[in-house]
């Protein structure tokens, strides 16, 4: 049963989320940041990502049903009741953990918690909208890393970078059914192909050495990961290479030893999506 609940907050996934607030922590380090700030942060991101996973399913129980009934809300092993409890349990205790870090981060966070609550409610059904919704859910989780200091404009060029390489990865989540699939996946390359690029600016903005070889490696897997056959696992291997688009950024602000052991977030996220689907 405890393997069911990891599945439904899809816990490889994570780890991405963890990644997306580092990016801010470790630009305030400039700032002299408390380390006590981190615990927090992560786990208002977690606990935000957790509840958003669940919502997802629950409100899709009547389509998984039909196309996933191994998931577990259709299976019956976890009820949609104890579902949507601890959906709630996991929104409450996320802002209360971001009133810890201030009140920019809970205004943040409330705002996660709306837009999480008002696309599963109805914006999943709006395809443009609701492809736009999770852009701007992961760019708010990264401004959410900026809020333990003074939030400003200048944060704003940091965000966008994930949220096309996330708007890339939803159109061909949200279209792998479909029979015109082909058409997406070529979306999808051309939005990998934007997503390198603006971060490319970013790294000639902020240049540092080490940026270039996160950068590198996230272009080559990137491009690596059009050549899978199943769409599956494309788009799970995109998910994961969001901890390396990340790295890339928090290369820009720290020593090159905190932006691997970013990256290396990849390693439990993959190995436990061999047992535990993402998507």
């Amino acid at each position: 049963m405890f393997k069911e609940y990891l599945q439904l907050v899809r816990l490889p996934g994570i780890f991405t989320a963890f990644s997306n607030v580092l990016i801010g922590y470790f630009f305030s380090f400039s700032f002299n940041s408390e380390i006590i700030f981190l615990p927090y942060l992560l786990a208002t991101s977690g606990m935000l990502f957790c509840s958003g996973m669940i919502f997802n399913d629950y409100f899709d129980y009547n389509l998984d049903k039909k196309e996933r009934s191994f998931r577990p809300l259709p299976s019956g092993k976890i009820s949609k009741q104890n579902a949507l409890l601890i959906g709630f349990i996991f929104l409450i205790l996320a802002n209360i953990s971001a009133s810890f870090l201030g009140f920019d981060s809970l205004i943040i966070s409330l705002i996660l918690s709306c837009i999480i609550l008002f696309y599963n409610l109805k914006l999943k059904s709006i395809s443009f909208l609701g492809i736009f919704n999770l852009s701007v859910i992961r760019m708010l989780n990264i401004l959410l890393g900026f809020s333990i200091i003074d939030i400003s404009f200048e944060f704003i060029q940091y965000l966008f970078p994930l949220g096309i390489f996330i708007v890339g990865i939803s159109i061909l989540a949200k279209n792998e059914t479909k029979s015109n699939v082909v058409i997406y996946k070529k979306l999808n390359k051309i939005i990998i192909a934007i997503t390198i690029t603006s971060v490319s600016i970013l790294v000639i903005n902020n240049f540092q050495f080490e940026s270039l070889l996160f950068l590198g490696l996230f272009s080559f897997l990137s491009v690596y990961s059009l050549f899978f056959k199943k769409i599956q696992n494309q788009i799970t291997f995109q998910l994961l290479l969001i901890i390396l688009l990340d790295s890339i950024l928090i290369s820009f602000f720290v020593p090159l030893q905190f932006s691997i052991l970013v990256s290396l977030l990849i390693l439990p996220a993959y190995i436990i999506s061999k047992k535990l689907y993402l998507t």
